[in-house]
């Protein structure tokens, strides 16, 4: 009787110690990939950075340079209006970059919440002034934790960045519907659409967004055709902070 017990008690001790030790793998494993989608994360957002001061910024420095080069100091309220252009244009170069710094900090979210950084971008969409742009809440929203609103506000803007460099679309609808179960956010445009499949197997935009997804355990779904695309994120709504 004492050597069954002992080998029941042997058994147990074996089995608890290869649960634990399966656990700390898959923990280790969930740490590095965390870890690369935060590199990931990061190297894409440096690309973003070096388009939008390419295509917004620079343009603005560059056509307040041009006026400035080309004062006529001989005509005076010619010279005042090329100056007055110019610091008109260089004011819109720091709100854009203001902007862009508030969008790609995480501490807005950290501070605010999903829902301030997300209205935050809406605003500098508006202001582009290239799409109608809107922004919808159903339901009575809470904190998330940190990580996932991050890992949530980035897929964002990874499917806005994806409709405007390939949609052809200009209207952008964003919603969030929230339950005491899970928060479902929806990118909802009017663009050409593609096929999800093929893209999945060949586009880093969408396979970026897939892989963040399963990180914060959310189900990401796209449903497209000729008149639009949708990116449908189901997260679970637990461990509110």
């Amino acid at each position: 009787m004492a050597s069954f017990i002992a080998w029941i008690l042997f058994t147990y001790q074996k089995k608890q110690n290869a649960f634990h030790a399966e656990l700390e793998t898959i923990r280790d494993n969930n740490e590095k990939e965390m870890l690369k989608t935060q590199l990931e994360m990061q190297e894409q957002t440096f690309q973003y950075i070096s388009q939008e001061i390419h295509d917004n910024v620079g343009q603005f420095i560059s056509l307040a340079k041009l006026h400035l080069n080309t004062i006529d100091i001989n005509n005076k309220q010619s010279a005042l209006e090329q100056i007055e252009n110019s610091t008109e244009l260089l004011g819109k170069a720091l709100d854009d970059l203001r902007d862009l710094s508030k969008s790609l900090s995480s501490e807005l979210i950290k501070n605010a919440g999903l829902v301030k950084a997300i209205e935050l971008q809406v605003s500098q969409l508006k202001k582009a002034g290239n799409y109608d742009v809107t922004f919808e809440i159903s339901g009575s929203y809470s904190f998330m934790e940190e990580q996932k609103e991050i890992i949530l506000f980035r897929i964002m803007q990874e499917a806005i960045n994806n409709t405007i460099r390939h949609a052809n679309a200009d209207i952008i609808r964003i919603s969030l519907s929230c339950t005491p179960e899970n928060i479902i956010m929806i990118i909802r445009d009017n663009g050409k659409g593609f096929d999800p499949l093929a893209q999945f197997n060949g586009s880093n935009g969408i396979n970026n967004m897939r892989k963040r997804a399963r990180l914060i355990a959310s189900e990401l779904n796209i449903k497209s055709n000729e008149n639009g695309t949708a990116i449908i994120i189901n997260t679970p709504y637990k461990h509110a902070r």
